[in-house]
């Protein structure tokens, strides 16, 4: 008994192989402009740590794996460029939609408990399986359709599997450098919808059938429906919001909010707030931690050159040549817009004396002239992770090297004091205390909030090898003279927001680049 295989669509026909060569690079530019994309996401509700990236890749891999398995053995039977470019079609109108029920999904993710590691892996399941394992369809079914016998098979695999890589190589960099840096998520979309619809139009096109034609033109009907549809993401704004700016930058999603009825303004790296200020001058902090960057005057009053990494709205400079207007600053940021928005929107003077530059902070400080009398610290992903390389003891030495004899590091991170959330206070006052020979710790709300609780915890570390007793920080408190609005009343009542109980160690972890797991750890 003889086994009949079915017979590919195109045979012989030179256009359209070329056109399925074309769907097979434009899939893969597709697929991993998709990936990157999905970052953007899920980062609104999920954040942007290590857990984002390990769901999306997990995934993705998944997907092509469920598709190439499934695309071979569909293909073994209905080896046709008809029922191929159907499920590109499919997959090119579930992108188009995916701005407009993306946002919905993750919000009912998030009402139903999902947190940042769970939640980003079912997101990731409900909005990426689906378009993914269509694209992993793709490359089996195209070196069925496109084999003419048996000896040809290994030859046309290796050519479009090279092809949809190449393609995926460009989908990475123009999506990367090009389309997040110029576009917005809901127009990165529609373009990365669009150029596969058109892509399968075109190889539909290629098909020497004229029924082929009405499919075509079907397709465009689609597409008319979708683009009339309401792709944007539902806005976020409440009702005494004013968008003022907003921008999509390689890092991230900006907006400047402000609310008419607490007269203030935010910066919002997506959905997250990064600095909130009153309109009214001095125009001081909503954020009470930053105020706290203001006890390094109290053990070095007469400080001279400062560095900030993280600029935010650039509240901590403000505040700081607010009490001492002489001060040379670096304000380093690694989004230039973030440094352009802290200056035209959040009252940041433009000013001799400080210098904004835009580079990654441990990149700049590399490279710096050094001789800071105080390093402040106050960078963070969106979501509020730290990012990595910028705790480890290896930074930190750099930065005792960069300062003075009795140079300072100031900090903030998001933390309990004890109890299971406290890994990161934890490890992150150990690999301190290896570089700098005092440490000290001040915690917001003390004595208001339970140690197991998660809070603002300020690190300020010092070069001096004498300690300061809590005696010494509240005679150099009421020693404090200032006219700036964070004042001497305000510094005294946050030096008394000194932790003395010794700091647990059944979780510190030293970091190092070798080894830094803070991203995986609760606050």
């Amino acid at each position: 008994m003889t086994v009949e295989t079915a017979r590919p669509e195109p045979g012989d026909s030179p256009a359209a192989i070329a056109g399925l060569r074309l769907l097979v690079f434009v899939a893969g530019g597709v697929l991993m402009g998709l990936e990157i994309a999905g970052s953007r996401v899920l980062a609104p509700h999920f954040g942007n740590s290590v857990f984002i990236w390990g769901s999306l890749i997990s995934v993705f891999l998944a997907s092509l794996a469920i598709g190439y398995y499934g695309g071979g053995r569909l293909a073994d039977r209905y080896p046709s460029l008809v029922l191929l470019t159907t499920v590109t079609v499919v997959v090119s109108i579930w992108i188009l939609l995916l701005g407009s029920f993306a946002p919905v999904v993750c919000d009912r993710l998030v009402e139903a408990g999902f947190g940042e590691r769970s939640g980003s892996l079912v997101a990731s399941l409900i909005l990426f399986l689906p378009p993914s394992v269509g694209l992993g369809i793709l490359s089996p079914f195209a070196v069925r359709i496109a084999a003419t016998s048996v000896l040809s098979v290994g030859k046309v695999a290796g050519e479009l599997y090279a092809l949809s890589t190449a393609g995926s190589i460009a989908g990475t960099l123009i999506t990367t450098f090009l389309l997040i840096p110029w576009l917005g998520l809901s127009v990165i979309l529609k373009v990365l919808g669009l150029v596969l619809l058109a892509t399968s139009i075109i190889t539909l096109f290629t098909q020497r059938k004229a029924a082929q034609h009405a499919i075509a033109a079907t397709i465009v009907g689609v597409l008319a429906v979708v683009l009339a549809a309401n792709t944007e993401p539902p806005s976020q704004l409440g009702r005494y919001d004013v968008l003022r700016y907003e921008t999509d930058t390689p890092y991230h999603h900006i907006a400047v909010v402000d609310n008419t009825s607490y007269e203030s303004r935010q910066m919002l790296f997506d959905q997250y707030t990064e600095s909130a200020v009153t309109l009214e001058p001095p125009h001081q902090t909503l954020a009470e931690y930053t105020n706290y960057f203001q006890l390094a005057f109290l053990p070095s009053p007469d400080m001279h050159r400062v560095l900030f990494i993280g600029a935010g709205g650039g509240v901590g400079p403000r505040a700081y040549f607010a009490h001492q207007p002489s001060l040379e600053i670096d304000l380093v940021d690694i989004d230039p817009r973030v440094l352009d928005v802290a200056h035209e929107f959040f009252f940041l003077d433009r000013r001799p004396n400080l210098r904004s530059i835009a580079a990654d902070g441990r990149m700049f400080l590399r490279g710096a002239e050094g001789g800071y009398d105080c390093i402040v610290l106050d960078a963070f992903t969106i979501g509020g992770r730290i990012p990595f390389h910028l705790v480890t003891r290896e930074f930190l030495e750099l930065c005792s090297a960069k300062s003075t004899a009795n140079g300072l590091f100031v900090m903030n991170i998001n933390s309990s004091l004890d109890g299971e959330k406290s890994g990161i206070y934890q490890s992150m006052h150990a690999t301190l205390s290896e570089v700098y020979p005092q440490v000290y710790v001040f915690a917001l709300d003390r004595g208001r909030r339970r140690t197991h609780e998660s809070t603002n915890v300020i690190l300020v570390a010092s070069k001096r090898e004498e300690r300061l007793t809590p005696e010494d920080w509240q005679r150099l408190a009421g020693e404090f003279r200032t006219d700036a609005w964070v004042n001497a009343e305000m510094v005294e009542a946050m030096a008394a927001n000194l932790v003395t109980e010794p700091t647990p160690t059944d979780r510190a972890v030293i970091f190092t680049d070798n080894f830094c797991p803070i991203e995986t750890m609760s606050f």
